[in-house]
């Protein structure tokens, strides 16, 4: 019995793997709270992020349907939902992210970002959901405390396997947890090598090993924990923890193990694994000199990176200057004073992808102890496409802006110019002035006219702006005929030398109206604005194809676009020769947005004897 406790005293520590505790510690210092629902809909995990949440402990929701998180009329629509995306397949959030409506226990009602994926582990459907309270983005990240007591508690009520052998490797002891792990009951193995307890190549090199650390005092295993693989009496291999320790009996070597079947644990790291991977938000944990562990999918997508590129790797790989130059000691400044600027907190930063382009972040980042050792979890979300959003919210403001002024200004001159005619006229025809009142006329007519073509620009700008139009087939040969008959009255359009090389023939799916207006704009701009003082004045018209467009070009040898003027070529209400012809100065300008809409380009470029405007169109798929 003296020797039974002693080996029992010996063994009290138990290996609990590593990479366990850091999963499921992570899991439990996110930002974001996350969710775990099985096929019905019934909540099987609910991280602490998701108690702050929402109010409830996971007692209090494990198990029951997830509905109960949501308010009307998410609430009565969920269990269909899901029975009919189960059904037909039709996803309607699984895989993308979503702003909806959340529900407390206290029964607020709150706004959130949902994020669901879809993951099967061991052959079961299940689903995980991050969400993020947004209606105060600016909340401080709460620390999760790690779930150590869970753990412990696996630990406590965990009967491991006791087994000894002597120097020869022949099984003396076996308790009952051994007989539950392996099958075998202690009859079956006393007396017999450990060795029938192990499979290939553990079964071969066991005996070879003994004999080696009895020569040479060579330890492999002896005094420390490992994982390898035990085989059952049914032949079945299986996952285990061991740990190993030498002790003397009476002048005798006993080898001491202690076993764990850690089946269950691999499937729930399996699982936890599943979930940190499925996230919407990328997940990256770093030790505390900045060295990436743990790397998930959704990282992959955001930086261009595999895991296998990145673990082992310093962060600062994916920050660009000055971050990237920075990063090291901050880090060493913050274990120094416990000065915190990021951890604990969210913020903006800048990203670095693998091809060298940097991005804007959200980024926030936590700390946590596992085992004694710190580490740091950051939950990144690329915030490109609202940055973009932003950026041309501002710019449609600023347009709307010099919109607002500038028709205001050019609708009311025409206008002021008219009225202070029609009063000449008025004079003129009471002083009997007949030649002064048609000339008069003529200026009113002409007032009016520009009035005429600036509404008629307004409102062919509103109409780029807010039509919807089905595509449909164009031929630009026919498009460009079109044109020039509206045209040909136009001043001096007989001197011009117009010629047509349409290299591509072909149909092209498009919306017509949107290419109709850049073509009659280029055609009739290049007649409005030809040099009447050359001889040789000429407009020519080519298409044709490259890789992945369709292109058509407008060359002519006219006035052109002065060159301090050309960067502001498609803006609003820019005008470059206003005393040849008077314009609203929004054709360029719609010319721009149209080929935006049609998800092309349109460019011009000077050259020698003129100008050239290409247009550049994507080739339908």
């Amino acid at each position: 019995m003296s020797s039974k406790k002693q080996a029992n005293k010996s063994f009290k520590a138990i290996n609990v793997d590593d990479h366990y505790s850091r999963l499921e510690a992570v899991l439990n210092t996110v930002i974001d709270g996350i969710i775990t629902i099985d096929h019905l809909g019934c909540i099987q995990s609910f991280n602490r992020s998701a108690e702050r949440i929402f109010g409830y402990t996971p007692d209090e929701v494990i198990g029951q349907n997830v509905k109960m998180l949501m308010p009307a009329p998410y609430h009565d629509e969920h269990d269909g939902y899901l029975k009919n995306y189960q059904v037909t397949g039709d996803k309607k959030v699984i895989g993308n992210g979503r702003e909806v409506k959340a529900q407390r226990k206290d029964g607020s009602i709150f706004a959130m970002e949902l994020g669901v994926n879809e993951m099967t582990v061991s052959g079961e459907k299940m689903f995980v959901g991050t969400i993020r309270d947004i209606s105060d983005r600016k909340q401080a990240e709460q620390a999760l405390k790690d779930n150590q007591a869970k753990l412990q508690a696996i630990v406590d009520n965990t009967v491991d396997g006791l087994i000894t052998i002597d120097e020869k490797g022949l099984i003396e002891t076996f308790n009952r947890a051994c007989e539950r792990i392996f099958g075998y009951t202690a009859n079956q193995v006393i007396g017999k090598n450990v060795k029938v307890l192990m499979p290939a190549p553990y079964h071969k090199e066991h005996d070879g090993y003994l004999k080696n650390y009895h020569n040479t005092g060579d330890k492999k295993i002896i005094g420390t924990g490992r994982q390898v693989e035990g085989k059952k009496k049914d032949g079945s291999i299986f996952p285990l923890d061991l740990s190993v320790s030498e002790v003397n009996v009476k002048g005798r070597r006993i080898y001491s193990g202690i076993v764990r079947d850690i089946t269950e644990l691999q499937e729930t790291q399996k699982r936890l694994a599943a979930v940190l991977d499925n996230t919407v938000d990328g997940l990256i944990t770093i030790d505390e000199y900045g060295n990436v562990e743990h790397y998930n999918k959704a990282c992959e997508g955001i930086f261009g990176y595999k895991p296998e590129e990145v673990i082992g790797q310093n962060i600062k790989m994916l920050m660009p200057e000055p971050y990237h130059s920075e990063h090291d000691g901050y880090l060493k400044n913050y274990h120094e004073t416990a000065e915190k600027k990021i951890i604990g907190t969210g913020r903006e930063v800048a990203g670095q992808r693998k091809d060298g382009s940097t991005f804007p972040l959200d980024l926030s980042v936590s700390e946590v102890n596992v085992q004694g050792r710190t580490l740091y979890s950051g939950i990144v979300r690329d915030i490109s496409a609202r940055k973009e959003a932003d950026e041309k919210i501002l710019q449609a403001n600023t347009e709307l802006e010099e919109f607002s002024y500038r028709t205001s200004h050019d609708l009311r001159s025409p206008l002021v110019s008219a009225i202070g005619l029609l009063n000449i006229v008025t004079d003129a025809i009471k002083n009997d002035k007949k030649e002064l009142a048609l000339e008069s006329t003529e200026f009113v007519q002409k007032s009016l006219s520009q009035l005429e073509n600036l509404i008629k620009d307004i409102l062919q700008l509103t109409k780029t702006k807010n039509e919807l139009e089905d595509e449909e087939s164009i031929c630009f040969a026919i498009l460009a005929r079109e044109s020039l008959g509206k045209f040909k009255n136009m001043d001096n359009f007989g001197r011009l030398d117009i010629q047509q090389n349409f290299r591509f023939s072909g149909n092209l799916k498009t919306k017509k109206s949107r290419v109709v207006l850049i073509v009659e704009n280029l055609l009739s701009n290049a007649i409005k604005y030809q040099d009447v003082n050359k001889n040789n004045s000429f407009i020519k018209i080519s298409s044709y194809k490259t890789k992945n467009h369709i292109v058509l070009e407008v060359r002519d040898n006219g006035l052109g676009v002065p060159e301090a003027q050309r960067d502001n070529l498609f803006k609003m209400f820019k005008r470059f020769h206003p005393r040849t012809s008077f314009g609203s100065g929004l054709g360029l300008y719609m010319m721009k947005k149209s080929a935006d809409i049609l998800h092309g380009n349109i460019s011009y470029e000077a050259c020698s004897d003129g100008s050239v405007f290409k247009l550049e169109l994507p080739l339908s798929e």
